[in-house]
């Protein structure tokens, strides 16, 4: 995953095929799972910039 966009696209996936039973259960909450690590380490680096009161490019937050 190059940025959050990507992740998003592709959790839109998971659900889809979980969904349509073409991917277990187990996988999908283990899919969503890495996700969410994902997402809360980029919020993480924002509230360590705010604290430090510095500004930083996150890319995996850039879209464009």
């Amino acid at each position: 995953m190059k940025n959050v966009k990507e992740l998003r696209d592709a959790l839109v996936d998971v659900f889809a095929a979980v969904k349509a039973g073409e991917m277990d259960t187990a996988q999908g909450k283990t899919l969503v799972a890495t996700s969410n690590a994902m997402l809360k380490s980029a919020q993480l680096e924002l509230e360590h910039s705010k604290l430090v009161g510095k500004t930083k490019e996150i890319k995996f937050l850039k879209t464009e």
